[in-house]
């Protein structure tokens, strides 16, 4: 009994809304890293600053990815 009250707990975890936003706030946040870096002519600075915005987005959506799987 307990065992099935856990994984019926785990899956209203994982439908929570607020996990799925993360990951896709990360997606768009990657995304703008990546034309950032497409888009603007290339120099050190928006190259950077493009790399750093796509490991940061991908950092946010495997934390968001972590989170459902705690759950």
């Amino acid at each position: 009994m307990i065992k099935i009250n856990l994984r019926i707990m785990s899956m209203v975890n994982a439908n929570n809304p607020s996990h799925y936003k993360v990951i896709v706030i990360g997606l768009f946040v990657t995304l703008f890293g990546v034309y950032i870096k497409q888009i603007i002519e290339h120099s050190l600075v928006i190259d950077l600053l493009g790399w750093v915005l796509t490991f940061l987005g991908a950092l946010i959506s495997i934390a968001g990815v972590f989170k459902i799987l705690k759950g």
